[in-house]
């Protein structure tokens, strides 16, 4: 097996499997790639999102841990270092005149922010300054990061079934929606924005629990499902469509029921009080403008379960609020704890104004309050799920999905997607023809290209992170949507390269270097003239050692541009026919050696 991985926009780099063991992407490497499951395995989260420290102490017992003060510098043992803030800069140990832009942690280390509870880390952490600030990134093992999760977000849940289908929920919760702070440049942040998160939190039975369902996830019509969950429901879940908008047809899943788990011991009844002056400029801080001063609040619109969909906002004027923009507002600017929940009354009492409501949370997926009860009384996580999710698919691999196969000329094509993707088949048959022209050589088989219709759905089957756009196993290329690949204009040179890929590997005589095979597949894909060559004195024995075992992503990228530049010498010296059939016929001693 083989796979594609992207360098920027043009050129395809291989990695090849060969033996029982696959050679390991930068991203996959000890510990921080050892869960199993699709997509992701790792995941970079900021820690202390909300509130993030001036200063930090970071402490290891001895040759437990290591820093590095930049990218290129070597490690250095930590036992005890303070970091702190000055702008967009790290002082060390309180000297102002030692000045860092990042600071790199890895090993089993503490971090103690000023005033904050500290968090053990067993995982690479990033940390650079902004504003007078640190911000600080960890790269986690999925299962670590759902582990966290579980601590920030379940609270003192009894049943293990219970907490492993909150596991499967908040893991497929992170799979739908990726990477909610992608320009930031990293996956998730720490708060509800994303899912609470709690390093300091997590212990053994969190982790067993998270390792129990490793890469489990919850599937519809072949994605990963949108598991909202909340606190309690109140005896009754909401529609999905209130936070779904015109995409709740895509999540029949999260309709609306009632819930007699979560009232067996009776419904939870709250009430609060905001000052009209305080609420007001809530709302305003959320763009929500109120003319005048604010005097009464009332209820326009209930949802089918009761829920306040709509409020009339009166000051000198009167506004229409969504409840959802109205409860966010109050949330964000007084305390989540104010309006715990979308299901209430609301009246005026002099210049205050009063809820009365029940439950906890939105209400939509998973109730946690039912949840715990039904594992009380004996049901599995799977039943749990099936109940507050039905009509999904519990599994490692992707369900959902019905496959359609599609005859070429020259290839197959395997998609979900007939009546788009059958357009994809002349270009690709024209693709086939041209990669046996250009190599003289003809498949063996018929080849097979398998399209996936999304992203996260290629990452589960395939087992790829993001960066890799195609791998082919035996006589199948499987791809990322093609849409993806086309929005990234690689869409034909991914499938030409694959194509050509098969056909080399096909008549390769077995011993054939890897470094040769490669570099031949890359120089029949872009070939490049001795004067843009770079080759390095290594030899063929080191270049063949690093693109089996890479110790880097950039080790990796390297090798492959030498095995690139080498071939590149060799057409120059001997002809693109030679070289082809060296393939065939074995490297001549005096190359594979030189």
């Amino acid at each position: 097996m083989k796979r594609c991985l992207v360098f920027g926009s043009a050129l395809c780099l291989i990695a090849t499997f060969g033996g029982a063991a696959p050679q390991h992407s930068p991203r996959s490497k000890g510990k921080v790639g050892a869960p199993s499951g699709g997509f992701p395995r790792t995941v970079r989260a900021r820690l202390w999102y909300l509130h993030p420290p001036s200063n930090l102490e970071l402490t290891a017992e001895a040759s437990q841990a290591h820093v590095r003060r930049c990218p290129a510098c070597g490690e250095r043992e930590l036992s005890a270092l303070r970091l702190r803030a000055a702008g967009a800069h790290l002082k060390l140990n309180g000297d102002g005149r030692a000045s860092l832009s990042e600071l790199r942690v890895s090993g089993t280390f503490r971090m103690q922010p000023a005033r904050t509870a500290p968090a053990q880390a067993d995982f690479p952490v990033e940390i650079r300054a902004s504003q007078g600030h640190l911000l600080i990134t960890a790269t986690m093992p999925m299962d670590e990061y759902i582990a966290a999760v579980l601590a920030g977000e379940t609270g003192n849940f009894k049943s293990d079934e219970a907490l492993k289908a909150m596991t499967v929920a908040a893991r497929t919760y992170a799979t739908h929606f990726g990477s909610r702070h992608a320009l930031e440049q990293f996956d998730f942040c720490d708060t509800t924005h994303c899912q609470d998160l709690r390093l300091a939190g997590v212990n053994s039975r969190l982790r067993k629990i998270a390792e129990t369902t490793a890469g489990e996830v919850l599937w519809y019509d072949g994605e990963p499902a949108a598991t909202y969950y909340h606190a309690n429901c109140g005896g009754t879940t909401e529609d999905g469509r209130i936070i779904l908008g015109n995409d709740e047809a895509k999540a029949p899943y999260l309709k609306q029921h009632a819930d007699t788990y979560c009232v067996r011991n009776g419904s939870q009844q709250w009430s609060s009080e905001i000052a009209t002056l305080s609420l007001q400029r809530a709302l305003a801080a959320d763009g929500i403008r109120v003319p005048g001063t604010l005097r009464t609040v009332s209820i326009v619109q209930r949802t089918p379960s009761g829920r306040v969909e709509i409020l009339r906002v009166a000051g000198s004027e009167s506004v229409m609020v969504p409840g959802p923009a109205f409860r966010t507002a109050i949330g964000r600017h007084i305390g989540w704890e104010r309006l715990k929940s979308s299901w209430y009354d609301v009246s005026v009492a002099g210049s205050r104004i009063v809820f009365n409501g029940r439950g906890s949370g939105h209400g939509i997926g998973l109730c946690q309050v039912g949840a715990e009860i039904m594992g009380e009384e004996g049901k599995s996580y799977s039943e749990i799920l099936a109940y507050y999710y039905p009509g999904t698919k519990l599994g490692v691999a992707s369900q959902g999905a019905a496959w359609r196969q599609l005859k070429g000329e020259r290839l197959q094509l395997l998609t979900t997607q007939p009546e788009t993707d059958e357009a994809l088949l002349p270009a690709a048959s024209r693709l086939a023809q041209q990669a046996e022209r250009e190599t003289g050589l003809t498949f063996r088989e018929t080849p097979r290209w398998k399209v996936f219709p999304s992203v996260a759905m290629f990452r589960d089957s395939t087992g790829e992170p993001g960066w890799v756009a195609a791998t082919t196993r035996g006589r199948t290329i499987q791809t990322q949507p093609a849409e993806v690949l086309r929005k990234a204009g690689t869409l034909e040179s991914t499938l030409r390269h694959e194509l050509l890929h098969m056909l080399i590997e096909s008549y390769a005589r077995p011993g054939t270097p890897l470094w040769f095979r490669e570099g031949l597949v890359l120089y029949l894909s872009e070939p490049i003239v001795r004067a843009q060559s770079k080759t390095t004195s290594a030899s063929v024995s080191e270049l063949e050692q690093e693109m089996l075992n890479p110790k880097s992503e950039e080790e990796l990228r390297q090798a492959y541009s030498e095995a690139h530049a080498r071939v590149a010498q060799l057409a120059e010296e001997h002809g693109k026919r030679a070289l082809l059939l060296w393939v065939q016929q074995g490297l001549p001693s005096a190359e594979a050696k030189r």
